[in-house]
């Protein structure tokens, strides 16, 4: 039986079982929920009252909070202000100081890169005729490799494609059949719940009982079919084999009859 059965059976009997359990908690909520409507007045007056009483204390203090406020901003807005002013002061001097010392190296940077450019240029015009003569001879060995390596890699993936194909078919088929017969089995656990149901599962049992046994019985007589075909290959092998024996025995006779004629 599969866990997906287990599951359902299981399911089964709790929703049995939890029937009783809701009826009795329907009523204890009842019985609570009218004592409650009462507390619930009384506490709901006791709420109003404190909300006015925290009502008027909290606008007071929100305007106190709001003056105070204002003032802090105010004064925030103005350090603000004196400090962006210094701030760009500053940051422009910098901007000036910087690209003074930017243009400078870049100037030197350039001329470094045309003279080492240069050097570069020639060395590559003198050693330009070998290098390329000697990649291409490497790019040929190169080629080959790969020719030969993805010829070979060829046939070994092709084979081994075959290999995984021939298992995915198999392991799937295989999962296919698992769940069908755990779907099966979880279908009829979750039809017990009626008397119907109850039927049905006792008249499967009964048809996997007789199913069962007809497999026991034919399981026996392939044992049987194969046992007796087993010993008639035996005694053909046996009968074979005297024949052999039998033949070679009249050819021994037969060219020792010739000998002795010959010899007459």
């Amino acid at each position: 039986m599969g866990t997906l059965t287990q599951d359902i059976a299981r399911l089964c009997g709790e929703i049995t079982n939890l029937r009783g359990a809701r009826q009795a908690f329907n009523e204890d909520v009842a019985k609570q929920t009218d004592a409650m409507k009462s507390d619930v007045a009384a506490m709901r007056a006791g709420f109003r009252d404190s909300h006015a009483k925290m009502a008027n204390g909290m606008r007071a203090d929100q305007k106190k909070f709001a003056s105070n406020l204002v003032a802090e901003v105010s004064g925030m807005i103005n350090g603000f202000q004196r400090a962006h002013t210094k701030m760009a002061t500053q940051a422009r001097k910098d901007r000036t100081e910087f690209m003074a010392h930017m243009t400078t190296d870049v100037q030197n940077m350039l001329a470094g890169f045309n003279k080492a450019h240069g050097e570069m240029a020639e060395r590559t015009r003198k050693n330009g005729a070998q290098f390329v003569s000697a990649m291409a001879n490497d790019v040929s060995d190169l080629l080959k490799g790969f020719k030969l390596n993805r010829t070979s890699r060829s046939k070994s993936d092709k084979a081994a494609r075959k290999r995984f194909v021939s298992e995915l078919k198999s392991t799937v088929g295989d999962a296919r059949k698992e769940f069908a017969d755990d779907l099966a089995g979880a279908r009829q656990a979750w039809a017990t719940l009626s008397p119907a149901g109850l039927r049905a599962k006792v008249e499967a049992e009964k048809r996997a009982k007789e199913q069962e046994a007809a497999q026991q019985r034919a399981r026996a007589e392939a044992e049987l079919r194969a046992k007796e075909e087993a010993e008639r290959r035996t005694r053909a092998d046996a009968e074979m084999r005297s024949r052999e024996e039998n033949e070679k025995e009249r050819d021994g006779h037969s060219s020792a009859m010739g000998k002795k004629k010959d010899k007459k």
